[in-house]
Formats: structure tokens, sequence, C-alpha cells
């Protein structure tokens, strides 16, 4: 049970991280094109992206981390003293992989941020951070 509800604290804190990041570097885009953007411009676009995104980008999420992990286990078995760093880069790699999956598919790459590679990296260190918060939540077991 506590291998769930450290997936599922990763996939929130993923999908939060990775949906403050779209929406802020997209307002940091509409910055530079002269528009006023506010604080409470920030989080009224921020809480709207966080719920509007979640059915289509919380499962790609979900998916993603599902396989970067089953992959991290994998080969953490052979070197379990790397646990935690192995979760962190399988995280940073499912949300790379799927977002280059994705690119490649639909011939463009859903998440308009990830044409940058500001914005592919920010979904990485989202993914990673997920990784992070999945290996606080479940610890090593000890031998």
């Amino acid at each position: 049970m506590r291998r769930v509800v450290a997936f599922l604290a990763a996939v929130v804190a993923t999908y939060i991280t990775a949906v403050i990041a779209y929406t802020q570097l997209n307002l940091g885009a509409l910055i530079a094109l002269g528009m006023p953007v506010d604080a409470g411009v920030r989080l009224e676009a921020t809480l709207h992206d966080l719920l509007g995104m979640t059915p289509i980008y919380l499962p790609v999420v979900v998916v993603a981390l599902l396989l970067g992990f089953a992959v991290s286990t994998v080969v953490i078995r052979f070197v379990p003293q790397l646990r935690r760093l192995g979760f962190i880069v399988g995280g940073f790699v499912a949300l790379m992989t799927v977002e280059f999956a994705l690119g490649l598919l639909m011939g463009t790459h859903p998440l308009a941020v990830t044409r940058t590679t500001v914005g592919w990296l920010s979904q990485c260190i989202a993914g990673a951070i997920g990784g992070y918060v999945f290996t606080l939540v479940q610890p090593a077991p000890q031998r």
C-alpha cells in the first residue's frame, strides 16, 4: 500500500511541477511580447491550467511514471545503493521520453512549451522531482 501512496505522491508532485512550469513559461512568453502579467494573472492562469490540463496531461504523467519507475526498479536491483538516484533519473527520462514520443506521434509537441529546450527540460525536471518524492514516501527496505 505504501508503494501506491508513494507513486500517487510522485504523480501529484510531477503533475503540479510540470503544469506550474508550463504556465509560467507561457506567461513569460507573453511578457516578452509586451503583455502585462501581474501576480493575480499568474495565480489565476496557474489554477486554471492545474484544473484544465488534468484530463489530458495527468494520464500522460501517470503512464510515463509507471513505465519509468518500472524500468528504474529493474535497474536498481543491480545497484540498490543508487536507489534514490535511480528513481530521480527514471522520472526525468520518463517525462523526456513521453514528450519525445508524443512529438513524433503527433508531428509536433502537444505541449507548446516543450518546443523550447527550457520548456522541455522543465517537464523532465518535473519527472525527476516526482522520482525524488517517490523515494521520500517509499524509503528503501531495510536489509
